[in-house]
């Protein structure tokens, strides 16, 4: 599996996908309004070219979650380390394609947008975003210094 990234001045993004295979969804997650507002602005775009909308997925957006954290409080460096795992949780829910984008940005006033933006003009994101995935889900955290953290799970089921 190939991680690219993309770097920009206030923004940071990073894409990656794989192929997977696997059984159940987690349908006691609450996104919040940022994440909707990702997703919505994801599937806007998509729809823009004639794409079908992307399914918010639970349990997307729960593994996301946890993803933004850990790399909101440090735990995890900025990027896909354990990709591969969150892969694997997906494919046991009945995904058969896995994709993920990362960004983080700060200073913003609609720091969804930003990362959005950033992902659909880097290449490697926007692969993931006008690809042949069914599910998505977006999970975002604020580290200490108020960087919001983004991750964008895709599945293809």
């Amino acid at each position: 599996m190939t991680v690219r990234r993309a770097l920009g001045l206030a923004v940071v993004l990073a894409s990656v996908a794989c192929t997977a295979s696997g059984g159940e969804g987690n349908d006691e997650f609450a996104f919040t309004a940022m994440e909707v507002d990702a997703h919505d602005q994801v599937n806007a775009y998509r729809a823009s070219l004639g794409l079908p909308p992307l399914e918010l997925d639970p349990l997307l957006g729960d593994i996301s979650r946890e993803h933004s954290d850990g790399m909101a409080a440090g735990v995890v460096a900025f990027g896909h380390d354990g990709f591969e795992a969150r892969a694997e949780e997906i494919a046991e829910a009945g995904a058969y394609a896995v994709g993920e984008n990362v960004a983080f940005n700060g200073g913003f006033d609609d720091p969804v947008t930003i990362a959005v933006e950033g992902w659909i003009d880097s290449p490697p994101h926007h692969e993931n975003i006008v690809g042949d995935f069914t599910h998505s889900g977006v999970g975002i955290a604020f580290a200490d210094d108020d960087t919001v953290y983004f991750t964008h799970m895709f599945s293809a089921q």
